[in-house]
């Protein structure tokens, strides 16, 4: 039996393309965005969801840290550029719907990161909300092979397939937006109920495509994502505000995710509502789809979140403009570089959890944590300029 077997070896090996050396798996992403998800009312649609029975889930929050430099709207277009580039809007730039917001080149989105690193692979970005591409994508995601705007989701759905089904497909992101429709309309109930689960029932013939490639190309490694850009306020009609609700959203995924999501990791001094900053952030879909691609992550990039796959590196990584202090949480036995502005300032032990900036943070800096070669960054406000959003609705 053993003869036979490594008989059968040698004789794969010298059949085309079936050297492993040669062929090492190729790793493949899809994004699925479903704009104004209210998780809890997702939830509601029972056990027998694709979320619940094909994909890893948690809750997250968006719209930053209140109160802090990170804080941003809890709008469509910063919730889609934050989810896209792993920055908040103080870095990216896009704080509002309007049609002239751009991507900050500063802080490119997924598809110029990966058009940079990877020249060759086929990127595409099919939405219904077509503010998405035409106008916060505009010049950053210019390179995309596909790039489709205005449709309905059900032609977001079926222009999809016919990627997944016909071409390298090496990146897709997708923006479904009917459940924000209806919400808008009608507010939480049965239409928005019956909303959400035909997002779902679309989610799950993504998933068969992805499975029925995945048997066709067994060396292709594929990541599915599914998150949202913003919760919904207490009647599910609004958003753009900072209530728990409207900054709830959730992050899923076809592949177990590290404990960033699974495992809490609250900040003692701003445990946010209902210990919400606890969860994992808006800004670690990013990273998690540039570490699975096979992109180092690099602390230049200044992203602020948290990976979801491999090593979490520091996790809520923050400051106290007060104390001019970095705050963090780690039980790491190692310690971590403290990079200031571009220049490496400090190495302190992982499980201090704190360092304070001996320049003071009467300046803006950009701070950046990096511990088991994963970086996380945190932009001071000057300690002395306040900051308030103004509270709005849409």
């Amino acid at each position: 039996m053993r003869l036979a077997s490594l008989l059968l070896l040698l004789f794969l090996a010298m059949l085309p393309g079936c050297d492993p050396a040669k062929h090492p798996s190729r790793p493949k992403a899809l994004f699925i965005g479903v704009d104004g998800v209210q998780l809890e009312q997702y939830l509601q649609l029972g056990d027998a969801t694709n979320l619940k029975q094909r994909l890893y889930y948690g809750k997250a929050y968006t719209g930053g840290i209140s109160g802090k430099s990170s804080e941003q709207r809890t709008l469509s277009g910063p919730g889609w550029a934050t989810l896209l580039t792993g920055v908040w809007s103080n870095k990216h730039g896009v704080d509002s719907d309007a049609d002239s917001q751009r991507i900050n080149p500063a802080f490119p989105s997924l598809f110029k990161r990966l058009r940079q690193a990877f020249p060759n692979a086929y990127l595409s970005s099919i939405v219904n909300w077509s503010p998405i591409n035409t106008a916060f994508l505009l010049e950053d995601a210019h390179g995309a092979d596909v790039r489709e705007s205005g449709l309905s989701d059900e032609q977001v759905i079926e222009r999809t397939l016919h990627v997944l089904g016909n071409t390298p497909a090496d990146f897709t992101f997708i923006q479904l937006d009917e459940p924000d429709q209806i919400g808008h309309d009608r507010g939480h109930g049965e239409h928005y109920q019956q909303a959400l689960r035909k997002a779902d029932s679309q989610i799950g013939r993504l998933l068969d495509k992805v499975d029925k490639r995945r048997r066709m190309f067994p060396q292709e490694d594929w990541l599915v994502v599914v998150s949202t850009d913003h919760g919904r306020d207490y009647w599910g009609k609004g958003h753009g505000s900072a209530s728990e609700q409207e900054k709830s959203i959730f992050v899923a995924s076809n592949k177990p995710l590290n404990q960033e999501l699974t495992t809490p990791s609250i900040p003692a001094e701003m445990p946010g509502p209902n210990n919400l900053y606890g969860l994992p952030a808006q800004t670690s879909v990013a990273p998690t789809v540039l570490r699975h691609m096979g992109l180092k992550l690099q602390p230049e990039w200044l992203l602020d979140g948290t990976p979801l796959l491999g090593k979490t590196g520091v996790r809520k990584a923050r400051a106290d403009e007060s104390k001019s202090r970095l705050r963090w949480n780690s039980n790491a036995n190692g310690y971590l570089t403290i990079i200031k502005n571009g220049h490496v300032v400090a190495q302190v032990a992982a499980r201090d959890g704190q360092w304070t900036d001996p320049q003071g943070m009467g300046q803006q800096n950009d701070y950046v944590l990096v511990l088991d070669g994963t970086p996380a960054a945190v932009r001071n406000r000057p300690a002395a300029k306040a900051f308030v959003i103004e509270e709005s609705s849409y």
